[in-house]
């Protein structure tokens, strides 16, 4: 097998030696013997399983572990094991009983944010809101923080929490603001609000001076038109306070509104809004971009950038190709498989055959998160041996139907077999574009019905 200037998933050990002619990256181990040649590149998120030749020359990196034996014949090894398969783990119902199985590479995510934090010379921060955006709160935040990640942001307490317990020295911001009566648990986890308006500034001054509680908050500023945050005059004009040795403002930030659009002529207007404001909070630090910012180059990354949906593989870039590695795995069980004759119905679907069509069924629908806002007009498609197939009518609380009709090879649609709903063929991404939604929605809507597999490639 040989692999130049690409990014493969990783061979199977029926593909024989993996030949490295020229520059490769492997996503997932490598089970099969390696051999690199003179002057070439090879890196494996993952470990290698059997033996691994260097000639001279080549350089390998691999962020997990080499088990076989090595043979360098004056090349260079980079061996990166980061320890995160401490953090593997099950959850859910046991695969037998699960109607789906979801698998989580946090290999990949820890990659992932490391991909992103070399392109900016600021800090970079993980978003682990609303559950780590479906892909649990707790073992994401134990990777990043293995890796080297020190800022969190979590939509509330309950989430800090969790990355308060996973990260315990890490700094945490919480997006949803103060609230009456909230303090107290701020305080306790020493976690940091993000101020969105007069009124919660005003219940943290009076929450920090009562309780003589020094920890501070971020500030958050409309620089755009989504109306969440103060406005520009509100932000300057309370600047002043950051005279007072216990300001309290450890952090500026805004939210550039058109990001995955580098020629938008806003996301110009807003960095200047931004840069101009900043001026009058001189030695606080500041932050503007989240992942798709990143892209924009460092005049929009100020001292801090906030990697959320692309550390967990959506693509942050969506006119180019996806420089994120893919980190989920959706696989669904069939639970039954019919034929239908023309002008047969499947009434809560939707849908009726215009043709002589077999349906598989499997034991995913909206309950479980997924292509929640796909109605008729979609394009949902599954991965069942090696062929794509679509998906037919409304996806329902529990089941998914998808035409096998032209599958050559029946066997790989019989009863209990698995399909792939995402993962190999099928990106988050083409799931979001086929169901009509967003990628933050797909991640964030996986529910917890799936046996679920966390695990360190």
């Amino acid at each position: 097998m040989t692999s130049a200037a690409a990014t493969l998933l990783a061979p199977s050990a029926e593909d024989g030696p993996l030949l490295v002619n020229g520059t490769s990256h492997i996503n997932g181990s490598v089970f099969n013997d390696a051999i690199v040649k003179r002057n070439c590149y090879l890196h494996v998120r993952g470990n290698i399983k059997g033996s691994l030749t260097i000639e001279p020359g080549a350089q390998v990196v691999v962020e997990g572990s080499v088990d076989g034996k090595v043979f360098n014949k004056g090349g260079r090894l980079v061996v990166n094991n980061r320890g995160v398969a401490e953090f593997a783990r099950t959850e859910g119902p046991p695969e037998a009983e699960a109607g789906g199985i979801l698998k989580i590479d946090l290999t990949t995510i820890a990659s992932n944010w490391e991909s992103l934090a070399k392109r900016t010379d600021a800090e970079c921060a993980a978003v682990v809101k609303a559950d780590a955006y479906g892909c649990g709160v707790d073992p994401v935040t134990a990777t990043l923080k293995e890796v080297g990640c020190k800022t969190f942001f979590v939509s509330n307490l309950a989430e800090a929490k969790r990355v308060r317990a996973a990260a315990p020295q890490s700094v945490i911001y919480v997006l949803n603001g103060f609230y009456a009566d909230t303090g107290p648990v701020f305080a306790e986890i020493d976690a940091r609000p993000v101020i969105n308006n007069l009124i919660e500034m005003a219940a943290w001054d009076a929450f920090a001076a009562g309780a003589n509680w020094a920890g501070g908050f971020a500030v958050n500023v409309d620089t755009g038109a989504d109306r969440l945050g103060l406005t520009l005059d509100e932000a300057a004009g309370i600047a002043q306070r950051i005279r007072s040795s216990n300001h309290g403002v450890k952090l500026l930030m805004s939210r550039l509104e058109n990001a995955a659009q580098p020629d938008h002529p806003l996301n110009h207007r807003q960095i200047g809004h931004f840069h101009e404001l900043r001026r009058l909070y001189t030695d606080v630090p500041a932050s503007l971009a989240d992942c798709d910012g990143i892209f924009l180059g460092s005049k929009a990354h100020y001292d801090l950038v906030r990697a959320g949906p692309a550390l967990y593989g959506a693509n942050p870039t969506p006119k180019l190709e996806n420089p994120m590695l893919p980190v989920i795995d959706l696989q669904a069980r069939i639970m039954n498989v019919f034929n239908f004759l023309p002008g047969q119905a499947l009434g809560e679907a939707g849908w009726t055959a215009t043709r002589p069509t077999r349906l598989a069924f499997v034991a995913v629908g909206y309950a479980d998160g997924f292509a929640r806002a796909a109605g008729l007009e979609h394009n949902l498609r599954a991965a069942i041996g090696g062929r794509l197939c679509r998906v037919v009518g409304r996806p329902t609380m529990d089941l998914l139907a998808i035409d096998v009709t032209g599958l050559s090879d029946q066997r790989n649609a019989r009863h209990g077999e698995m399909v792939t709903l995402i993962g190999g063929q099928i990106s988050i991404d083409d799931v979001a574009s086929d169901g009509n939604s967003t990628s933050g929605e797909v991640l964030c809507d996986l529910g917890h019905r799936f046996h679920r597999i966390y695990y360190a490639s």
